[in-house]
């Protein structure tokens, strides 16, 4: 166990209250890290899965998420009753999050009865089971979950773009929103879900994560006598995922949208691990480019220039190789002009023109402002640690962050920039009328260009 620490204010930005983390492990081997807030009426879980949708086997894409789904369903049952109603009673409420590498089973309940909700999770953790009608119904609703998520332009990039930046073999080459892929998820049987489970459902495939009062050595009893008994099914291997070349993916897809009246503009560019040392420098580049108002993208295309209501960019994380998202609305006959000024801007930020020391400061003060407020109740740090498992990030990441945004310079940005460009240029995805778009995409920018029905069977 870690000794005791103090989070406050003045030297890390946190909040005073919190105490910890704690760091111990069971002796079925779940490790177990205790964030502790003295009074809090709320306590929270996170089983933290190393088994995310980068691990779905070949024509299962889709299988991680159905399994996560289950449980924000609630449909696993316990004692003959539907998880989500024996929670319910209890004040308990049960989610299922998913991401590239892992998922996060989340669970938020009343620190004066947390016993018995942990007691029914820990259950249909160790033994999850479900009706075959629950799983058909359930399946259903995720193939309409991906139909909808084609009309939704941005939703619709978190799909199409992921094979054109990473390549088709990748492990991160499948639609970011976890929902899968829609041939195979049809084909998923209870039988895929219950072999999901057996592998990843085991306290050596997971962490747990806890913030809330009470003391530490208390809660690992509770912890023992709760999971002691669980195991490891022998001969449940984890899978290792592919991550196969990248491939020579088209530049630009359009996406025929017949009657748009603008055009739905999405660029992703490959960035670096999350727990790279210039993970920092990135998120103030991202800060710079497009993650506030003042952005220099947002004054450009919003401000100066008109051809916009705004424009957004934002990073995903990952273990292996991140995502830089830039999203907006833009006029059908600035298509190609807003194109050029993003990827300008990326450019610039690489050394054309790097981040003065004005847009600089700025940034660092508006991530750090913000660091406080990430951690004031149970259900953001019990996330925070969470993103540190999931992430292999330092246990101390959240109390040192602002000192390390602190430390950057603005020649920092421009390097992480400068290496993230040399690794690949951006990808692009636009929806709109492609009788008004294909010329003046093909005679400004450069690249293989893909144009796609929106209702077409190409689409992830």
């Amino acid at each position: 166990m870690v000794a005791d620490t103090d989070w406050r204010t003045g030297l890390f930005g946190l909040p005073s209250s919190w105490r910890g983390p704690f760091d111990f492990v069971l002796e079925n081997g779940l490790r177990v890290l205790f964030a502790q807030r003295a009074k809090s009426p709320i306590v929270e879980f996170r089983f933290v899965i190393n088994g995310g949708f980068g691990t779905d086997r070949d024509r299962r894409s889709g299988l991680a998420g159905l399994a996560m789904a289950m449980f924000s369903e609630g449909l696993l049952r316990v004692d003959n009753a539907q998880l989500g109603f024996a929670l319910e009673e209890l004040g308990a409420v049960l989610q299922g999050q998913l991401m590239p590498d892992a998922a996060v089973i989340r669970m938020s309940a009343l620190n004066a009865n947390f016993a018995e909700p942990l007691s029914i999770c820990a259950n249909a953790l160790k033994h999850p089971q479900f009706n075959t009608e629950d799983f058909e119904l359930l399946r259903a609703n995720r193939l309409a979950l991906i139909a909808s998520e084609r009309l939704n332009p941005f939703e619709l990039a978190l799909r199409v773009l992921p094979p054109m930046v990473y390549g088709p073999g990748h492990i991160y080459a499948r639609p970011l929103t976890g929902s899968g892929i829609e041939r195979d998820v049809a084909e998923i049987t209870g039988d895929d879900l219950r072999t999901y489970y057996a592998t990843y459902l085991t306290p050596h495939c997971g962490t747990l994560v806890v913030a809330g009062s009470g003391e530490a050595a208390r809660l690992r009893t509770q912890l023992e006598e709760t999971f002691g008994q669980w195991r490891a099914i022998p001969g449940a291997a984890l899978p290792t995922p592919a991550t196969g070349p990248i491939a020579n993916a088209p530049s630009i897809t359009i996406i025929n949208r017949c009657g748009a009246a603008q055009a739905a503009l999405t660029a992703g560019l490959r960035t670096l691990a999350r727990n790279s040392s210039r993970a920092e420098a990135l998120m103030v580049a991202d800060t710079i480019l497009g993650g506030i108002f003042t952005s220099r993208l947002n004054l450009s295309l919003r401000e100066r220039k008109g051809w916009t209501y705004g424009v957004r960019s934002s990073l995903i994380d990952a273990r292996l190789q991140g995502l830089w998202l830039i999203q907006t609305t833009v006029r059908t006959d600035c298509v190609a002009q807003t194109m050029a000024e993003i990827a300008g801007e990326i450019e610039n930020l690489a050394g054309r023109r790097p981040a003065t020391p004005e847009e600089f400061s700025r940034a660092i003060d508006y991530l750090v402002a913000r660091i406080p407020s990430s951690y004031e109740t149970c259900a953001q740090m019990a996330d925070a640690l969470a993103h540190v498992i999931i992430y292999r990030l330092p246990i101390e990441y959240p109390k040192k962050l602002a000192n390390w945004l602190r430390g950057l310079n603005p020649d920092d940005v421009t390097e992480t920039c400068r290496q993230i460009l040399a690794a690949g240029s951006p990808r692009w995805m636009v929806v709109g009328e492609t009788a008004e778009l294909f010329d003046q995409l093909s005679t400004a920018i450069a690249g293989k260009i893909e144009v796609v029905d929106l209702y077409s069977e190409k689409l992830p």
